[in-house]
């Protein structure tokens, strides 16, 4: 998958915005994230490969959603496979798959990526 701009490494630590105070409307989205934070979250765009700040990014912890702040992938899970961060697997049900292998945020529904099955084991997935 690719997390992209969508995530920053947080400690475990680092609390999730509450539900309620979501943004509401595409236009309140637009204010509360980077044009392109938006772009690949609510436009599921895609940033371009091997130009992401966390895709070299070596520190524990987790990789976090930029919209609600949910935690989506711990850094155990990442591995280098190629321009975006990779992971094999995510958090307990952080990630929603849809059959057309797109993965989203679980609690905003911010666009991730797609979920490819040539990840390495044990789940043999690429997130």
């Amino acid at each position: 998958m690719k997390p992209k701009l969508k995530v920053e490494c947080v400690d475990c630590n680092t609390p999730a915005v509450a539900a309620e105070t979501l943004p509401a409307s595409e236009a309140e989205w637009k204010n509360k994230l980077t044009p392109e934070q938006f772009y690949i979250l609510r436009q599921k765009g895609t940033e371009h490969p091997y130009t992401g700040k966390l895709l070299h990014h070596k520190g524990d912890g987790f990789y976090a959603c930029a919209g609600c702040g949910q935690k989506l992938y711990d850094s155990k899970t990442k591995y280098d496979a190629c321009g975006w961060p990779s992971f094999w697997d995510a958090v307990p049900g952080a990630v929603d798959k849809h059959p057309d292998l797109e993965a989203t945020c679980s609690k905003c529904g911010g666009h991730l990526g797609h979920i490819f099955d040539d990840g390495p084991p044990p789940t043999g997935k690429r997130h």
